[in-house]
């Protein structure tokens, strides 16, 4: 080819620069970010600064000389324009994925501006998909919701058109669309080229490693960006390399969800080096994600080198002693923690003991959650006693964890002094510290809980009466405490040593209270058999257990009168 030919081929005319540019972008000739970049920059341009044509094409062909990639190689730069003018010669057709010239008109001069809702209907024809309404309806607020909303590739591309439109909308929820990697590929080109989402949600949207990628790159040059919801989307521990990346980018997260996923050991490494090198993160949540052994440590430790994280949810893993210990480490170091969510983590006495150590020398810890973990009723009141004298520390919670009655003491006490909410499950009375039976006389042997169902029976007492005899503070349930001072108050013939047992046979959640309903069913299970043992006979009734029960009763309601009435008497 002779050097004249390739001058030609080589110079791009300036009046036609624009037109040549359009064309190579339905050509898909210039489909790297370099040129996309270039592209939407010229559109600007052209739209608020009025450039002369003459003068976008010149601008245009400078910028194309110049591309980074091509620079250092003339060869390169000469194949690339030669490219460019077959492709405008022969009329390649276009099948990029994302064509960016799909929101503007053809005509450069007299463009016509079609809102967000008019060029959706535009890109649904285009794409011979049918337009969610849902997803219609909402382009004009600030917020998009499709949950459950499974899309098709043609539908998800329609949507992603609009939106690159839209001027107003900040969150995009699409929780379980399951958009894939092709998906994300269309909206990693949203965030790459517009900075209005602040919150964007991506769970159970299956997008593999290929459009983690993507999301990642696409974060990188977003502003805007703040809470990214990556849950139950099947990243593995090998996937977290692209995570750790995210987190030591140059973005604008502040918070992170990646619950509900497969991150292990090799994850949980990964995420550690990212949150020591991470200084821009609020919230980070690692929930259900099977992180133990060296994963868990190395998050542990990786706090000791954060200074932004304020909330870290770590619960439902496998933290056990070697993560409690790793945690210890970190908050003992760390001034800007403000909650940590243990939960679930199989800590023991011993691991306890060890986060209890750090959590103590930390100063900046308000919110401890460490529920359902491998602990006994009675180290409860040591990791009280440990965290009382706490600067910060204003909740605590032990979730459904029995306590004893010194520990919900003790609470009260500490509440006197401290604004603190703590909270935790039923209360076991101390063996040791129960009151003594006193006379005998005063009880009925046998079943408590038939003695008191039958006294209240005998007694014609409304289970309503009884139910609100016992709420004394009106919450509508009953406490165990509350229950067995209720006894005590209306002097059933009930030991106080029996009252427990009571309460665990009528609590069926077991949650340490006793319902209304739970007070009812335990009421009409014991009317039906009395009257089963009544059908058959009064001798049949008698040699029952209720029946001997009823038959105490009326003995103790008969030396009760006696005793009252000679007390009376003594008086008189």
């Amino acid at each position: 080819m002779d050097e004249q030919v390739v001058r030609e081929i080589c110079t791009i005319k300036p009046v036609n620069g624009w037109q040549y540019l359009k064309k190579a972008m339905k050509s898909k000739i210039l489909d790297d970010e370099y040129e996309k970049r270039l592209y939407c920059e010229m559109r600007k341009k052209k739209r608020t600064s009025k450039m002369s044509m003459e003068d976008l094409s010149n601008e245009i062909s400078r910028c194309l000389i110049k591309r980074p990639s091509l620079i250092l190689n003339e060869e390169n730069i000469l194949d690339f324009n030669r490219n460019i003018f077959q492709s405008i010669q022969f009329n390649t057709n276009s099948t990029d994925e994302f064509d960016l010239s799909d929101f503007e008109d053809d005509e450069d001069n007299n463009e016509i501006v079609y809102t967000c809702q008019e060029q959706y209907l535009r890109s649904c024809e285009k794409y011979h998909v049918v337009p969610v309404s849902r997803f219609y309806r909402q382009l004009e607020g600030n917020s998009v919701i499709l949950k459950n909303h499974q899309f098709s590739k043609g539908e998800f591309k329609a949507c992603a058109v609009a939106l690159m439109c839209n001027g107003t909308v900040t969150k995009l929820d699409i929780e379980g669309g399951q958009i894939g990697a092709v998906g994300m590929s269309h909206l990693s080109d949203l965030l790459y080229h517009t900075d209005l989402l602040v919150e964007l949600n991506l769970t159970k949207n299956d997008i593999g490693r290929k459009g983690l990628i993507l999301l990642a790159e696409a974060i990188d040059k977003n502003l805007k960006l703040k809470e990214l919801n990556l849950s139950d989307n099947n990243i593995n521990g090998d996937d977290c390399d692209i995570v750790r990346q995210i987190m030591e980018g140059d973005n604008m997260l502040q918070s992170l969800n990646l619950s509900h996923n497969i991150i292990c050991i090799l994850g949980g490494q990964h995420i550690a080096r990212g949150l020591a090198k991470n200084d821009g993160l609020k919230v980070l949540n690692l929930s259900w994600n099977r992180i133990s052994g060296n994963g868990a440590a190395a998050i542990g430790y990786a706090l000791a080198k954060n200074s932004d994280l304020e909330v870290l949810n770590v619960s439902w893993n496998g933290f056990e002693h070697g993560g409690a210990h790793a945690l210890a480490h970190g908050l003992s170091q760390n001034t800007c923690l403000k909650e940590l969510d243990v939960s679930s983590n199989r800590i023991g006495q011993s691991g306890m003991a060890k986060l209890m150590k750090g959590v103590k020398e930390n100063t900046t810890l308000e919110a401890l959650k460490i529920a359902d973990n491998s602990i006994i009723t009675s180290d409860t009141f040591l990791v009280l006693l440990t965290l009382e004298k706490h600067e910060q520390l204003s909740y605590l919670d032990f979730g459904n964890q029995p306590v004893t009655d010194e520990f919900a003491e003790k609470v009260s006490e500490i509440q006197k002094v401290k604004k603190i909410v703590v909270k935790y499950g039923k209360i076991i009375r101390n063996p040791n510290s129960r009151k003594t039976d006193g006379d005998d006389r005063m009880y009925i042997s046998g079943d408590p809980l038939l003695v008191m169902l039958e006294f209240t029976r005998m007694k014609k007492i409304h289970i309503l009466d009884i139910f609100r005899a016992f709420d004394t503070d009106g919450s509508h349930s009953i406490s165990w405490e509350e229950f067995g001072q209720g006894i005590e108050h209306n002097k059933l013939p009930i030991r106080p040593s029996d009252i427990d047992k009571i309460i665990q046979r009528i609590d069926i959640n077991m949650d340490g209270q006793v319902d209304f309903s739970e007070l009812v069913i335990a009421h009409k299970e014991h009317t039906k058999k009395v009257e089963k043992f009544t059908a058959r006979g009064e001798d049949v009734f008698q040699r029952s257990e209720i029946g001997i029960i009823n038959e105490r009763l009326r003995k103790w309601f008969a030396d009760s009168f006696m005793r009252e009435k000679s007390s009376t008497e003594a008086v008189s």
